[in-house]
């Protein structure tokens, strides 16, 4: 912890972390295939001084009608 977070408290800042896709080719070396990692969508916030992280429940968007992530989680 930074001695600026010890006497000021953290600077939360929220972020989202999304799984990176990586594009292979098939065997025949002629087609580009996405490949996605396994994880989901994270929303965190991060203290911006000290960098310490803390994950945040996930949330049903305003604009979503079948409820964003909470849909997407179970």
């Amino acid at each position: 912890m930074n001695l600026f977070c010890r006497i000021f408290g953290h600077t939360w800042v929220p972020e989202i972390e999304t799984p990176q896709v990586r594009w292979n080719t098939t065997k025949d070396m002629v087609v580009l295939e996405p490949t996605v990692d396994g994880q989901g969508i994270r929303h965190l916030e991060v203290c911006r001084r000290c960098g310490e992280q803390r994950v945040l429940p996930p949330r049903a968007h305003d604009a979503d009608p079948i409820g964003g992530d909470v849909a997407q989680a179970g």
